[in-house]
């Protein structure tokens, strides 16, 4: 039992220490084939998003609808999550970017993003 506690206190710390790295992101996500694209407000560079499946799932199901709703293929939608620059080397379409990221925690996404993010 002591052991199965002090895992859990072990277990705890860790994400407590990983989740302290994640910093705010806020901009436009463009997902497609081939393509999962980051542009943060009022930037250039262009990252490569991973996340986790679930919220990853929500954001490019919302870029999607938007192409269908529109007739136009990658559509941005703007987004806001918790992340953190990934630091592993790109492999295939991600080499094509500026960077990669991962989201931690979706917090919002929408069609319309307000007007001090372009």
């Amino acid at each position: 039992m002591k052991h199965l506690h002090l895992f859990l206190v072990l277990c705890l710390a860790l994400v407590g220490c990983a989740s302290s790295a994640d910093k705010p992101f806020e901009g436009f996500f463009i997902y497609g084939h081939e393509v999962s694209d980051f542009k943060p407000c009022n930037g250039s560079d262009n990252y490569w998003l991973n996340g986790e499946s679930s919220s990853m799932e929500l954001i490019e199901n919302a870029s999607m609808q938007l192409s269908k709703k529109t007739g136009k293929p990658y559509q941005a939608i703007y987004v806001q999550f918790s992340g953190y620059i990934d630091e592993r080397p790109p492999t295939g379409f991600e080499q094509g970017t500026d960077g990669l990221l991962y989201m931690t925690e979706l917090l919002t996404y929408s069609e319309n993003a307000p007007e001090t993010c372009q």
